[in-house]
């Protein structure tokens, strides 16, 4: 498969608003702690673009508990094109960028084993 340079999305949307965008079409909900995290971003730069797309009807937000789950807003005008553009644009990305950004967790850690910074996480 042919990889593609997606940096005029970046430049287009901005970069937090389009690995926000990317993250959560890939996982569903997501709350701003866990991409700024992920993508070694300023949280607060993470919940500002959220809540401005938030305001925009293009993500919708739900308390869990604390903390505030956002996902793409289902009533929005444009969602079935917008998840159909995102979903593209994900198939294009560099494996190596799929791997590092988009790809949870599959097990826990070894009991026992010593945490790495890896990132974002602390020692």
């Amino acid at each position: 498969m042919k990889m593609y340079d997606f940096s005029f999305i970046y430049s287009l949307l901005g970069e937090t608003v389009s690995r926000t965008l990317f993250y959560i079409a890939r996982f569903g909900d997501s709350y701003p702690t866990e991409i700024a995290n992920n993508f070694l971003m300023n949280q607060q730069r993470v919940q500002y673009q959220m809540e401005k797309l938030e305001d925009a009807g293009i993500l919708k937000s739900r308390l869990v508990g604390r903390t505030r789950l956002y996902r793409i807003n289902p009533r929005y005008v444009l969602q079935n094109e917008l998840m159909n553009l995102l979903q593209k644009a994900l198939e294009y990305l560099p494996e190596e960028e799929i791997i590092a950004y988009y790809t949870k967790r599959r097990r826990p850690r070894t009991k026992g084993k010593t945490l790495k910074r890896y990132r974002g996480n602390a020692e």
